[in-house]
């Protein structure tokens, strides 16, 4: 029997690879993306729910989540991350310093009546792919309709360093977000920023037991 997976990739292909080529990812398949651009690495990833959140949420386990990522070249090499052929870095969306997640513009309430968690009922940020995949191209036809209307925008955004930095100043106070704020104000050139937030990310390291050594600080 054919795989969920298997018949949603085809329309995949149709209809979101060549979204992604046309906006200048080189590197693509039926659910991930790559595209280097100087500093930034951004990743287009599609995720399927799985068997384990079937079972507790009650979506079918090939209904899918679309996330968007941006990493930063200039920071530290995390551990493992793998290279491609050329040597460009391929990181994992979930590795990535700006991170976001397409919406599903489909109306699914009539699926989502049944799920037993009201809270589950609401969400935005999975499309119901049917086990049999007889939805699966109105599926992939939704996702490239909100990668064009909202992804491609985002992933602009995303590589605004003084808007990143404005973003990790706006998080509650914590290592990650001394560290990330530190890192990005030292590639701008904002010595004033990159002192301040490297101290308190210091401190915050001490606290907490975290390795002050400058290369560990990824920033994630």
């Amino acid at each position: 029997m054919t795989s969920t997976s298997s018949l949603l990739n085809t329309p995949l292909r149709q209809h979101v690879s060549p979204v992604l080529r046309e906006a200048g990812f080189p590197a693509v398949d039926a659910r991930n993306g790559w595209r280097w651009d100087g500093d930034f690495v951004s990743v287009f990833s599609i995720r399927a729910v799985g068997s384990y959140f079937s079972q507790s949420a009650g979506w079918p386990p090939g209904s899918v989540c679309v996330w968007l990522g941006v990493f930063f070249t200039f920071a530290p090499r995390p551990p493992g991350l793998k290279d491609d052929k050329e040597g460009r870095p391929l990181p994992p969306e979930h590795l990535c310093h700006m991170r976001s997640h397409l919406s599903c513009g489909l109306d699914q309430s009539r699926r989502l009546r049944a799920l037993p968690n009201e809270l589950e009922r609401v969400r935005q940020d999975i499309w119901w792919v049917e086990s049999d995949g007889s939805n699966a191209g109105e599926v992939a036809a939704d996702i490239a309709k909100a990668l064009r209307g909202h992804g491609l925008r985002w992933f602009a955004q995303a590589m605004d360093l003084r808007r990143a930095l404005a973003e990790s100043e706006a998080m509650r106070d914590c290592f990650a977000k001394f560290s990330k704020a530190a890192m990005i104000a030292r590639h701008l050139g904002d010595d004033e920023r990159w002192k301040r937030y490297d101290e308190l990310a210091e401190r915050e390291a001490i606290r907490i037991g975290q390795s002050t050594d400058r290369q560990t600080w990824l920033g994630l």
